[in-house]
């Protein structure tokens, strides 16, 4: 086989070495307006690609949990990873598993337009094409996608790059995460990237995001905030005042008069804060706060105090419990608590 010219094997070997340049110029996408345009990365895609690049360089492999409001493109994000992993790579066999059959459709759909539109140059010869498989068979490479149901799905496969999607909505969660995802091996290079919105405390996703946060288990917590999207603002209108709830908000997250009021208008539409802030959270916090609308603790509160500065004056008070006894020797702790003007 006649070896590449030198101009032409530099071009391909930045398409394989660079993500942004590649989607920029080999990946189409349907925009918000129905346009197919060349992928640009956004704000928060950037921020994935440089958190998750990180992630893998320190682990050698990917295991991330990713917390953020809707429409943001973060699917868009990891199904470019997959697709550019996929076909640059041999023996890369990608999953998508969703929590229900459009969402499925539109992700599998997305990665067809990947390769449909991709240029001769770097494109990979095609072997199976049907509606729940995309091969490169040259690659020993490809695609397949299911729906997360009653019935625990890829249990059978060895997979090497796992994409599950708004994991909080998946019914019998549990059961699908001794399934498909113990289908990856613990290998240097594979993946599994679980991205969400929330849905209330409490389910397999709100657990193993807070197992991430604490530093818990493989997996790395990465948060995108709704505001993080440029489209999510409007013009403001001549006689628009913010009430006292918007301009703690506002002031919280250093945002602008144009995002308030699309925030306004989104919420106006919800007919309801607290399901706003489930499905366009501010912070972590408050994506899983929706439930009953009964939380001990609201997550504005506690962003408020966690900004607050305070001069460390007053009575300093420590407790110990009298009864608890030490890792080593079994003693009693002989602390009972003291009170201290500090």
């Amino acid at each position: 086989m006649p070896s590449l010219p030198d101009h032409e094997r530099r071009i391909r070997q930045r398409l394989k070495n660079d993500l942004v340049h590649y989607a920029a110029r080999c990946l189409k996408i349907r925009t918000k307006a129905g346009r197919i345009e060349p992928l640009l990365f956004n704000r928060m895609q950037h921020y994935l690609h440089a958190k998750i690049e990180d992630h893998a360089k320190r682990n050698g492999r990917v295991r991330v949990l990713i917390l953020k409001a809707r429409q943001q493109g973060c699917s868009t994000y990891i199904g470019a990873r997959f697709y550019h992993k996929a076909t640059h790579t041999r023996g890369q066999q990608v999953f998508i598993l969703t929590h229900e059959q459009d969402a499925t459709d539109n992700l599998f759909d997305m990665a067809n337009r990947f390769h449909e539109h991709c240029p001769d140059l770097v494109k990979p010869h095609t072997g199976a094409a049907n509606a729940k498989e995309l091969s490169f068979d040259r690659l020993d490479s490809g695609y397949s996608v299911g729906t997360a149901g009653a019935k625990a799905v890829g249990r059978s496969k060895t997979l090497q790059l796992f994409h599950g999607s708004e994991v909080a909505y998946w019914p019998n969660a549990r059961d699908h995460f001794a399934g498909v995802m113990q289908a990856v091996p613990d290998l240097p290079g594979t993946e599994i990237i679980l991205e969400s919105t929330g849905h209330g405390p409490g389910g397999e996703f709100h657990e193993r995001w807070q197992q991430a946060e604490a530093g818990i288990g493989d997996f790395e917590a990465i948060f995108v905030p709704w505001w993080w999207s440029g489209e999510y603002r409007r013009e403001v209108p001549v006689d628009f005042a913010l009430d006292d709830e918007e301009r703690e908000c506002m002031e919280l997250h250093g945002l602008d008069l144009d995002q308030m009021v699309w925030r306004r208008a989104k919420i106006y539409e919800l007919k309801d804060l607290a399901l706003f802030k489930q499905e366009y959270p501010a912070t972590a916090a408050e994506a899983f706060e929706f439930s009953g609308h009964d939380s001990f603790i609201r997550p504005d509160e506690v962003m408020r105090a966690r900004k607050t500065v305070c001069e460390g004056i007053g009575p300093l008070v420590v407790g110990a419990d009298p009864l608890r006894r030490a890792a080593a020797g079994g003693r009693p702790s002989r602390f009972k608590g003291f009170c201290a003007d500090d």
